[in-house]
């Protein structure tokens, strides 16, 4: 009786942690999908107009727009990283 005890608490253990891993699970999905919406803002509201300007400083071909360029560049490198 004694086994049967121990393979009760055993399946009765496990059946908490799955549970706690299906919670932890949805959470970071929700975190993921978070995640990618506030990296599609970033892009959309601060650096896909930056490249717009880039290119109009590009053409311009000034020293300010050289520097310009190479702001927008280390921008987009940084949030690259941070994907």
């Amino acid at each position: 009786m004694g086994s049967k005890m121990t393979a009760q608490r055993i399946e009765k253990s496990l059946d908490e942690m799955l549970d706690e891993l299906e919670a932890m699970g949805t959470e970071i999905e929700m975190k993921l999908k978070l995640a990618s919406m506030d990296a599609r803002d970033m892009w959309q509201e601060k650096l896909e107009p930056r490249l717009f300007e880039a290119r109009m400083h590009a053409r311009e071909a000034k020293e300010a727009s050289k520097h310009a360029v190479q702001d927008t560049l280390k921008a987009f490198k940084e949030f690259a990283e941070s994907l």
